[in-house]
């Protein structure tokens, strides 16, 4: 059955909707700046398609909101919950040394915590959470809810090179749907010269400034004296036309641990081997 919730019937649904995905969205870590970019790409529409049910009354229907609940491993009930009013803050979960990120909603304030029992308590304005001891000195509060969530793909910052700015861009452009946060490069001296840390990296091998062709070989042997694990994506599209020598490229591969595909570039599936390289072993 698909059911929808139309905005031109009743606007004050359609708006709670768009609420409830953004809330949704947000608590995933997804910058609002993304957000259709994330609806295009799950429910499969236009950006200004994805646009609109954002930003208008717009009939939105429930396997809709279904799927991209699923998408974030939730279900519709938890999506729809997102539209209710959130007490949950900011807060710190510090265990020993490990100090994470989380939200919490707390409870009543608690004079005298059991030892080894999980509180809340205030530091320097901030919220933290932590395992209360025998001497337990500061206002310690129950803890309703605990949400801890590992770090988003957005937090995995890639560096894009390709001397055709519009080919940089598609890259780009697909890798933000993804999650990532990509910025683009159209010239080796500028991608040299950033002082930008980079997570990963999207290179065409074969650059060209001024007529002179070069290659991204000494830009990778660099980047891999700074950072032996992160991953290096090697694209070219002039291999059988003998501008880009395979062996070349398969002796970088070797030395410097690529991943090369060739032009053009299968999008999801450079996506993927990033997420594989940045995923648990």
């Amino acid at each position: 059955m698909n059911t929808e919730i139309s905005g031109h019937d009743n606007p004050t649904e359609a708006t709670l909707a768009s609420q409830c995905i953004r809330t949704l969205l947000e608590r995933h870590g997804v910058p609002r700046n993304k957000h259709s970019a994330v609806l295009s790409d799950v429910l499969k529409l236009s950006y200004s398609q994805a646009n609109r049910r954002l930003t208008t009354p717009a009939t939105w229907a429930l396997e809709e909101l279904r799927a991209l609940a699923e998408s974030y491993g939730e279900t519709l009930t938890d999506l729809v919950a997102l539209g209710e009013r959130d007490d949950s803050v900011d807060a710190t979960l510090s265990m020993g040394l490990v100090a994470l990120p989380c939200r919490i909603t707390t409870g009543a304030a608690v004079h005298k915590p059991r030892a080894g029992a999980l509180v809340a308590t205030k530091i320097d304005s901030q919220w933290v959470v932590m395992i209360a001891g025998l001497n337990f000195d500061s206002q310690a509060y129950d803890i309703k809810r605990l949400i801890v969530e590992p770090a988003p793909a957005t937090s995995r910052r890639i560096a894009v090179l390709d001397d055709h700015p519009d080919s940089a861009q598609l890259v780009v452009s697909y890798l933000e749907t993804a999650g990532f946060d990509p910025v683009a490069f159209t010239s080796l001296e500028r991608i040299a010269a950033s002082p930008e840390h980079f997570d990963g990296y999207v290179l065409d091998w074969i650059i060209v400034k001024d007529h002179i062709t070069d290659t991204v070989r000494e830009l990778v042997a660099n980047i891999r004296s700074r950072d032996a694990h992160c991953p290096i994506v090697v694209l070219t599209g002039q291999m059988r036309s003998g501008v880009a020598a395979e062996t070349e490229i398969a002796t970088a591969m070797t030395r410097y641990r690529l991943k090369f595909f060739e032009k053009p570039a299968p999008l999801p599936m450079i996506s993927a081997a990033l997420a594989a390289s940045f995923a648990p072993a």
